[in-house]
């Protein structure tokens, strides 16, 4: 069994709220890009962390309300919320995949960076869809390695972070969200040059094991090494790292 994201989260949660990737302006608005958010609209951010997507959907809908299951994460964002003045975002506990809201209650959903620390991604799935308004949308961005790398990287994640369950591909995305009723209209994978060194700090990996996890990536081999393309500059450990990126439409 994975262990509970609480006890990953909660110790390192300040440092999700200025870690590059999720504060990324030009990350956020893949987000953007995706869901379409109109001014009317009712928006969720599940496993929202410290509250960067729900920022950035904010200035655009009407209110934003940020589930994660981790106390800890919300209380940053609730803080960042009062130091920005902020007053159309709410915060709620919550787990995905038992989402505490009646169905068809939003017009957006957004989920990025976390289910592949859901134990059950169909049940994750089925409260997306269920609570999501139909003729609406909903997107997804989460790691999604292609195989031969995620049989690497699945070591990497799960001994850097034990909450870790798996990466889906891009493929498996689509068969699961369908298999839920969604229509993907929108999935592919974005190749990041990714920050070794950054992608351990977030979690405050201890050197002697980020070294240990930095040679599980070196030492890969055949067609993995090849999409991972491992490089060291100025010292410092590169590698490609890929996320999917998926509008999913609950049809009418």
């Amino acid at each position: 069994m994975p262990d509970d994201p609480r006890a990953s989260f909660g110790p390192v949660a300040a440092n999700y709220s200025r870690a590059k990737f999720h504060t990324s302006s030009e990350r956020l608005q893949e987000v953007i890009d995706l869901v379409r958010p109109l001014r009317g609209d009712l928006a969720l951010d599940v496993a929202t962390g410290t509250g960067n997507t729900a920022f950035a959907l904010a200035p655009l809908v009407r209110r934003v309300v940020g589930l994660d299951l981790t106390r800890e994460m919300l209380d940053v964002a609730r803080r960042i919320t009062t130091e920005r003045k902020i007053e159309n975002v709410d915060w709620v506990i919550g787990d995905a995949c038992v989402l505490p809201f009646p169905d068809e209650t939003f017009d957006i959903y957004v989920v990025r960076a976390a289910p592949h620390h859901f134990s059950d991604i169909d049940a994750f799935l089925s409260e997306a869809y269920r609570v999501l308004r139909p003729g609406r949308d909903a997107a997804f961005v989460d790691c999604a390695p292609p195989a031969p790398a995620r049989d690497v990287l699945h070591e990497v994640e799960k001994r850097r972070d034990p909450s870790h369950v798996m990466s889906l591909t891009v493929d498996e995305w689509t068969a699961r969200l369908e298999a839920a009723g969604f229509e993907v209209e929108m999935a592919r994978a974005r190749e990041l040059d990714w920050d070794y060194d950054d992608w351990m700090d977030t979690m405050a990996v201890r050197p002697e094991l980020a070294a240990e996890l930095a040679a599980v990536i070196e030492s890969a081999e055949g067609e993995a090494r090849a999409q991972l393309h491992p490089e060291r500059r100025d010292g410092k450990l590169w590698h490609a790292y890929w996320h999917c990126l998926i509008r999913a439409h609950k049809p009418d």
